[in-house]
């Protein structure tokens, strides 16, 4: 190269050459489909950038690029003359010859060591591959032609010149100075080489470096000389004007001065450059040429154009496809935007100057004014600046028809790309990232989604397979999507196939949904191939895709239904760059949340915890408009210590809780009670102090966010305002933390880290609810039959006499002092919200101690048959979750169902239905009362099958308080019996799911396709419901699933189905 060639010049040269052949492929893919008719604007626009690219490497001495662009310019001159048709073939080897100079400009500077023999042979045997034999004699034979200065020689074919003369042009050697003709005009090589194109061709030139000497010559000379081989149509005395050369400088080959240049001395400066095209003439035939092509091209440099089928470039040699602008450092910038740019940094001097001039005068109100100016000048800017960053996705889609072109012709399939969305403008860094991704998911889609034809064509489906990638944007985000009428994703086959790698285990596919299976595909090292090939089947699939989007804050979503196609669904955000975020702080610390992966914000009042967040198989979740969303605290996953202020105190305390679930129960006046010894010790005034758990303080904040398809709720201390952050790597020790994506300065100078949605999700174990639920249903299923998992409330009726009661019965608690009992008309009563409430102990109905002595009391408040009663308790008192095994014969008597291990102790369980209906049967009576009021109609009873006496009992009692007559079976064979003989009277079927002999699902499929009981509705009781146990209930005709002891959704259900 030469020595006086700038590193700017060479710079300029090469980001140009690459602008040109960005646009090249998607040019020649066009060319490639109208075949013989033949667009002669668009070939020339193909052509004129091989020799564009050609020009500027002659004149920086990048020689081997010169020669392979000016092959190509041969070849695409013969299709835009109509003597050669752009078939396949012809069009693949110009595409690997693009492909392969744009590895050339990559490193210009050693371009020269690269070898483009198979390349140049190739691109020779296209051009030659029709010609006579006079024709191919005359390709080989060269000329040499001097410049002036006797030491600059062009050396090209005859051929070359007779080409160059077509159309009555003349061929000239001109000569530049480029001191006095181009840096003294303040002109560049490069302008002055597109003014020359634009009037005729350049054919070739030359710097005479040989004529400026060195440094120990005797006179150094004040020019460099270029040469240009030049052929125009402009005749020889008007080119000077037109070029604004002197007459000396212009030189007209002549065909005699040709004959006597040739065999002179050896050019001090050689350079082959071959111009090979052919005479006009009709298109050979497509067979013709392939032989020929063959023939032509040595075997060994076959590989070339890869034959396949016998068919000359039947096979692409890539299918790779490059990120748009890769590592590119410069980009265009709209003259516009810069404009804006800079009437925004106007505006902000003026700023500026108005908040200096206000602080000298110390005018508090001026610099407020000035400080909102110079906010909101400040965010224009910002979003100006991020205009420059900005470019549209067509930059990377652009790529894919080449991809799809190739993988077609590999793979025998028939398949065209559709293109959407273009022009919508993401940040350069995210487009730079999405090459990989894409690339992999368009594959996918071309040899797993997209059949063979035949298969497509038995199918009923069109021959040729349709991908769309298409992009838009969608809530301030850009979506990308991948879509193909292919045969679709087998959820059921993608779970056998992780299970046969080991991916996954028997309990977890159980376990799983089918939206769980279809994820199943970003796991590493899962692929559906069949075969390792060059496309795909080596085990580096959807993961690295997903781990590639999630570095760019991406989510992927798969829809699929088997044979239609698949979606793949991509969720961007426009920039990396700064990002909107919400501020979340947990135990004094504050941590930044991406907007994007934000769903809502929620803040459950501290005496609704208990209605809104459950334990399910060990696991918190949320209810949340009737989807149950695991939940993690920020705290525990993190590790930070949990603290709280005592307002008594006015210090702050450490928090011991663990659980999101509150022990405690809240009274009316907004009051807990305290039921562990440990929170009676802590608090010395017992339960007539306020409790902090049932204060304002105590609410839960939750953040619902979301990550692809999986949704989890986060519990944070504190939600604050939304900012626009500004993103900043971690540094390589905090590199292996998967719960962070970065860090932030804040306005107060302090450093915020950004969490990852993703990371966090992983890091806590969140597994799908389905999961969850499947594994404790699991574990329930090894306990006994009778073993159900309940919360009960535990209390004292005696010293050691312990008791408890079903949790979802007890409408509250209170706190009373032993003096408020009175005893009126032989009835214990205590005022209580301006009335008087009826209150029972135990051992009124029952075999048990005497009430505790005791100065303070709990009373336990239950509506029983439409009225309030107390049970009175000895506290403290306390809330347990158990699988609890109930011994129902060893200590049953009234108002006792049985007896229970519970933390060590024989606990007794407390009918609270019997022990009020012993004490006011009346009330019972009057039950029955409204029962029978409703007439004694046909199916007024309620067939209600419970193995376990003790929910039996519990649950129909709460159902006859509500007005409804109730017929009881304990397994699902008694429940049939009962059906076949007392079907008349039976309205509605409430059913257990796990029963000996016959379990829930087995009855309902059962009464669902018997012709005489399908009108029948079937409600579920049980502890958990799962994701698959609802499916399978559903499938068998189970109509609603309801929680066990859930008294009031279980009347509100069946109220909804029976009248009373």
């Amino acid at each position: 190269m030469t020595a006086i060639v700038e590193d700017e010049t060479l710079q300029m040269y090469i980001e140009e050459s690459k602008e040109h052949l960005d646009t090249i492929e998607s040019d020649l893919l066009a060319i490639e489909q109208q075949g013989e008719n033949i667009d002669e604007a668009l070939v020339n626009k193909v052509f004129r950038a091989a020799h564009s690219i050609k020009g500027g490497a002659g004149f920086l001495g990048l020689n081997t690029i010169k020669e392979l662009a000016h092959k190509i310019e041969n070849v695409l001159d013969m299709i835009r003359n109509y003597q050669m048709v752009p078939i396949p073939d012809v069009v693949n080897i110009i595409l690997v010859a693009f492909d392969f100079l744009g590895e050339l400009l990559n490193d210009a500077v050693h371009s020269g060591d690269k070898d483009i023999s198979s390349h140049v042979e190739a691109l020779q045997a296209l051009a030659t591959a029709n010609l006579n034999a006079e024709e191919k004699r005359l390709a080989t034979q060269t000329e040499e032609i001097l410049a002036d200065d006797l030491l600059t020689t062009f050396t090209l074919t005859d051929f070359d010149l007779n080409q160059a003369r077509r159309g009555g042009k003349n061929v000239y050697i001109l000569k530049f100075d480029l001191i006095r003709d181009v840096q003294r005009k303040n002109q560049t090589p490069f302008a002055l080489m597109m003014q020359l194109d634009s009037l005729g061709l350049v054919l070739d030139l030359k710097i005479g470096i040989a004529s400026v000497g060195d440094l120990d010559s005797a006179e150094i000379s004040s020019a460099i000389p270029m040469y240009v081989l030049y052929a125009s149509a402009i005749e020889e005395d008007l080119i000077g004007t037109v070029l604004d050369l002197d007459k000396e400088d212009i030189r007209l080959i002549s065909i005699v001065e040709r004959a006597e240049s040739n065999g002179q001395g050896e050019p001090e400066l050689h350079d082959a450059v071959d111009s090979m095209e052919v005479s006009m003439g009709e298109p050979p035939e497509q067979k013709e040429v392939d032989h020929q092509l063959q023939e032509e091209i040595r075997p060994e440099k076959r590989a070339v154009v890869q034959e396949s089928d016998s068919q000359f470039g039947k096979k692409p040699l890539s299918t790779k496809v490059k990120s748009a602008e890769s590592g590119a450092d410069s980009l265009r910038v709209s003259v516009g935007v810069l404009d804006q740019l800079m009437n925004r940094a106007g505006e902000l001097v003026l700023a500026r100057n108005q908040l200096l001039q206000a602080l000298s005068q110390g005018d508090r109100q001026s610099v407020k004014v000035a400080g909102q100016r110079i906010s909101l000048v400040t965010s224009e800017l910002q979003e100006t600046i991020m205009l420059t960053r900005m470019q549209p996705v067509g930059n990377i889609f652009n790529k894919f028809p080449r991809l799809v072109r190739d993988l077609a012709r590999s793979l025998g399939k028939e398949m065209e790309l559709s293109l959407e969305g273009n022009e919508v403008e993401m940040d350069k860094t995210i487009i730079e990232g999405l090459g990989d991704p894409l690339t992999h998911l368009v594959r996918n889609s071309a040899d797993h989604g997209i059949e063979m034809p035949d298969h497509r064509k038995d199918h009923g489906k069109s021959i040729s397979g349709r991908i769309v990638l298409r992009a838009f944007h969608e809530s301030g985000q850009v979506i990308i999507e991948i879509e193909d009428d292919g045969k679709g994703l087998d959820t059921d086959k993608l779970a056998a196939k992780a299970l046969e790698k080991g991916i996954i285990n028997e309990q977890q596919l159980d376990a799983m949904t089918d939206a769980e299976k279809m994820n199943l595909i970003m796991l590493p090292g899962f692929s559906t191939a069949e075969k390792v090939t060059d496309v795909s089947g080596r085990g580096v699939g959807m993961d690295v895709v997903k781990t590639n989007l999630d570095k760019l804050g991406g989510q992927v979503e798969i829809q699929s239904q088997v044979g239609k196609g698949t979606v793949v669904r991509i969720k961007l955000p426009l920039t990396l760059a700064i990002i909107p975020s919400l501020l979340v702080s947990s135990c004094g610390q504050r941590f930044a949340l991406p907007q994007v992966n934000v769903g809502e914000l929620l803040r459950i009042p501290a005496n609704q915890i208990r209605e809104k967040i459950d334990k399910v198989g060990g696991a918190d979740v949320l209810t949340l408009r009737g989807e149950l969303i695991p939940l993690l605290q920020l705290n525990n996953v993190l590790g930070l210590q949990q603290t709280y202020f005592d307002a008594k105190l006015g210090v702050i305390r450490e928090d011991r809780r663990q659980r999101l679930i509150d022990d405690r129960l809240i009274n009316q006046e907004g009051e807990s009670v305290s039921p562990s010894p440990v929170a009676k010790e802590e608090h010395s005034v017992g339960l007539e102090m306020p409790e902090r758990r049932g204060s304002r303080s105590s609410d839960i904040c939750i953040v619902v966010l979301q990550t692809g398809a999986f949704k989890y709720g986060m519990v944070v201390n504190e939600v604050h305002d939304t900012i626009e952050i500004v993103v900043k790597p971690l540094g390589r020790h905090l590199k292996n933390c998967d719960v962070y994506a970065g860090a932030t300065i804040m306005g107060d100078g302090r450093v915020s880290l950004i969490l990852d949605v993703a990371g966090l999700a992983r890091h806590a174990d969140l597994r799908s609810l389905s999961d969850a639920e499947k594994k404790a249903h699991q574990e329930l299923k090894g306990a006994s039959e009778e073993s159900t998992r309940q919360s009960l409330l535990l209390f004292r009726n005696g010293a050691e006499e312990h008791c408890a009661v079903p949790l979802r019965l007890v409408l509250r608690v209170e706190q009373i002092k032993t003096s408020d009992i009175e005893i009126k008309g032989g009835k214990k009563v205590i005022q209580y919200r301006g009335g008087s409430l009826p209150v029972f102990a135990l051992e009124e109905v029952a075999s048990v101690e005497m009430l505790e002595e005791s100065d303070k009391l709990a009373v336990l408040l239950f509506v029983i048959g439409g009225h309030e009663v107390g049970l009175l308790a000895v506290p403290p008192l306390d809330v347990i979750e158990v699988d609890l095994v109930v011994d129902e014969s060893t200590l049953r008597q009234t108002g006792i169902s049985g007896s229970a291990i519970i933390q060590g102790k024989t606990t007794l369980l407390v009918n609270i239905f019997e022990v009020i209906y012993a004490l006011k049967p009346d009330w019972q009576q009057h039950d029955t009362t409204i029962t029978n009021s409703a007439g004694g109609a046909a199916a007024s009873s309620i067939l209600l099958v419970e193995d376990s006496q003790f929910f039996r009992s519990q649950v129909k009692h709460f159902i006859e308080d509500a007005g409804y007559r109730v017929i009881e079976a304990e397994d699902g064979v008694e429940a049939w019996a009962i059906l076949e003989k007392r079907a008349t009277e039976i309205g509605l079927v409430i059913t257990d799911i796990e029963m000996p002999n016959m379990n829930g699902f087995e009855l309902t499929f059962k009464i669902k396709n018997d012709p005489r009981f399908s009108h029948l509705e079937v409600i579920a009781l049980t502890s958990l419901a799962g994701e698959e146990d609802v499916a399978k209930g559903k499938k068998v005709g189970i109509d609603e699933y309801q929680v066990k002891l859930d008294r009031d959704n279980l009347i509100q259900s069946v109220a909804a189905r029976m009248p009373r």
